[in-house]
């Protein structure tokens, strides 16, 4: 039986994004097909189909589970509340950005509401009590235009980031991002 923890239904899954990535280096991303994705990884639609909906669930299952892999090593650094204001850590984030910059110039740019909504975590666990513990008693509503503000920016700078070619290096990007930080 092909479940989720299966070997086989891994190394599939696996398969289906990397050629989802291979055929978006050659071609619009809108202009991927799942028949293509079949073809290129000699795999039945049936065998497709069992894994995603379509290409943009395909697409939204790769960024929850990089965004996953984001989330750990939040957890994984000392305090999570300062994870972006260390640069060790953000350095570290922006290294994984572009070990896997196919993906997050497709997630960025094609898919932002999805990209902004993987925020979600970060404002509740990290970026509210850091506003909460540094701005007093700030309104909410104030703290999450301070946020959105960031948020805004910080996915602006990726993309652009990764549509020049990522040509400065993590250590670089991470320098200019906090530079553009507000002085507490």
């Amino acid at each position: 039986m092909n479940t989720k923890n299966n070997q086989r239904y891994q190394d599939t899954e696996k398969l289906i994004q990397n050629t989802l990535l291979s055929l978006a280096q050659e071609k619009d991303i809108h202009k991927v097909t799942v028949r293509a994705i079949c073809e290129t990884a000699h795999i039945n639609r049936s065998s497709f189909y069992l894994h995603y909906l379509d290409i943009h669930d395909l697409i939204y299952k790769m960024g929850l589970e990089m965004m996953t892999e984001i989330g750990e090593m939040m957890e994984n650094s000392d305090s999570v509340i300062d994870f972006f204001l260390v640069p060790e850590n953000m350095t570290e984030m922006i290294a994984y950005v572009k070990e896997h910059r196919t993906f997050f110039d497709i997630y960025l740019t094609h898919y932002t509401a999805a990209a902004s909504e993987s925020f979600s975590l970060l404002w509740e666990y990290a970026a509210k009590p850091y506003m909460q513990e540094h701005y007093g008693s700030i309104e909410e509503a104030e703290m999450w235009y301070h946020f959105s503000f960031f948020k805004a920016g910080f996915i602006s700078v990726l993309s652009e980031w990764i549509h020049r070619g990522c040509p400065e290096t993590p250590e670089k990007l991470t320098e200019i991002i906090l530079r553009s930080l507000p002085a507490t």
